[in-house]
């Protein structure tokens, strides 16, 4: 269902942003649907962290799906 509201949204945001404004709110409301289906990182670790001691975190970019989109 992904792959299909992802293609819904982009045909929707192009025929949109040309002039038809029932496609720009169709691209509006796919994308926001995506954006609530996007699941949080899971927690890697919680717990206390006392006076003294130290935390650190490190990220790095998300990978890349296929077609450019950020996972």
């Amino acid at each position: 269902m992904g792959t299909l509201l992802g293609v819904l949204t982009r045909r929707s945001w192009r025929r949109g942003l040309r002039g038809e404004p029932l496609w720009l709110a169709v691209a509006a409301a796919g994308w926001l649907v995506r954006r609530a289906r996007r699941r949080d990182g899971e927690v890697l670790w919680s717990g206390p962290v006392a006076e003294g001691q130290h935390l650190v975190v490190t990220t790095r970019p998300p990978r890349r799906r296929r077609g450019g989109e950020a996972s």
